[in-house]
């Protein structure tokens, strides 16, 4: 029997296996750094989203509400934009027993309040908006 000369592998195939794990360290490279990029990306996204909901809920706590758009900084590159209009009002029917104790006139206010954060990432600027109706009673000295 005459030995085999076919023991190893050839160049062209070393070269060519090479290629093919250079090419699939690369996709994995790309899918962990993206993966590392949505996670920060979502994070401050959350953390926009928590900052709206703090604006949010001080509306209606210590002053009354009122029509406005007001606008600041929030820190650590995010931007805040308030925006409170009325959408609707009715005036409140009191029964007598109630208007014996007071006369005021009372009507109901109901307001659109809108809160956006922004901030930019990447060079895009992003941004999440939350809202709600808010109720406020308005009196009127009567008669």
């Amino acid at each position: 029997m005459r030995p085999s000369t076919d023991a190893g592998f050839t160049l062209l195939e070393v070269i060519v296996a090479f290629a093919i794990s250079a090419l699939a360290v690369g996709v994995l490279y790309e899918g962990a750094s993206g993966g590392l990029l949505a996670t920060g990306s979502a994070a401050k996204t959350v953390e926009a989203l928590s900052l709206a909901q703090s604006h949010l809920a001080a509306i209606g706590h210590g002053d009354a509400i009122a029509q406005q758009e007001t606008s600041g900084a929030d820190g650590d590159g995010f931007e805040w934009h308030l925006r409170i209009r009325p959408i609707a009002s009715r005036e409140m029917n009191l029964s007598d027993s109630d208007r014996a104790n007071d006369t005021r006139e009372t009507s109901a206010v109901l307001y659109d309040v809108t809160v956006t954060e922004s901030w930019t990432e990447s060079g895009r600027t992003h941004q999440v908006a939350i809202g709600t109706h808010r109720i406020d009673l308005r009196t009127a000295e009567g008669g």
